[in-house]
């Protein structure tokens, strides 16, 4: 298959493109920082698939739907198709809000949210072309109920995940799959150097390759097999999700006043 992801250059980007590539997948792996995408593409987990070209990689910001077309342009002259796009590419401000640089949470939104609708506005023709054509956006937990210290963030993962399901049932008559993950905390860059009470009070279990590893089997699951929406990755983000749909806001608006503030 043929994978398009965006914020590739690091964290839960680069190791799910590493994954794909080593099982045989063409990758076109996308960032906004060329320096650091042309560090991590040195890596030796690329060496056997860039001998067979099967990797292409190309600056992207999300944000600018030019940027999109030349990322398609690069897919289709490379690999002829494009099956499967990931979106990735996100942003995170931590703190309260009034106390958080502002442009620094205008600048989340756009690639957040803006970067992920330009994402499956563009490439929604192309997938069609494919057999198990799908779009995966990398949503969060955060997005089951709205956080303190991260609300802007968790707002933007509600577009996510609001957008996921519409277009779910709408790129339906389009053959095209779209759903998204749903991980808690994530060991990566992103949360290297934040303060989140919610961190300090539930840990950080999961790493990028975690993620990586469910969306490789996402990636390689037909299309007929994906009978839901959304995928929480790890326990504490399943109980959180499953619990979300049979328990009062009251409560859970509790929960997550306890945990995260």
């Amino acid at each position: 298959m043929n994978i398009l992801i965006t914020g590739a250059s690091r964290g839960i980007g680069l190791a799910t493109a590493k994954r794909l590539a080593t099982k045989g997948h063409n990758v076109g792996l996308f960032a906004t920082n060329m320096d650091t995408l042309e560090h991590a593409i040195k890596d030796k987990t690329f060496k056997k698939p860039n001998k067979k070209d099967r990797i292409v990689t190309g600056q992207l910001d999300v944000t600018q739907p030019d940027s999109w077309d030349e990322a398609t342009r690069q897919m289709i002259d490379n690999f002829g198709s494009i099956d499967i796009l990931i979106n990735n590419a996100g942003l995170l401000v931590s703190g309260a809000l009034p106390e958080t640089d502002l442009d620094e949470q205008l600048s989340l939104i756009d690639v957040n949210c803006k970067g992920v609708l330009i994402g499956c506005h563009k490439l929604a023709p192309y997938l069609a072309d494919s057999k198990n054509g799908k779009i995966i956006n990398v949503s969060s937990a955060s997005a089951i109920y709205g956080q303190p210290e991260v609300a802007n963030y968790a707002a933007s993962k509600f577009f996510v995940r609001g957008l996921t399901e519409g277009l779910n049932i709408e790129y339906a008559a389009l053959g095209i799959k779209v759903i998204d993950v749903m991980p808690l905390w994530v060991k990566s860059d992103m949360t290297k150097d934040i303060a989140v009470t919610s961190i300090e009070r539930l840990g950080i279990h999961l790493t990028v390759d975690d993620i990586a590893k469910s969306l490789y089997k996402l990636c390689s699951r037909p299309n007929r097999k994906l009978s839901r929406t959304h995928y929480p990755i790890g326990m504490p983000a399943k109980v959180f999700h499953k619990l979300s749909q049979v328990t009062p806001d009251p409560v859970i608006r509790f929960v997550n006043s306890k945990i995260g503030s």
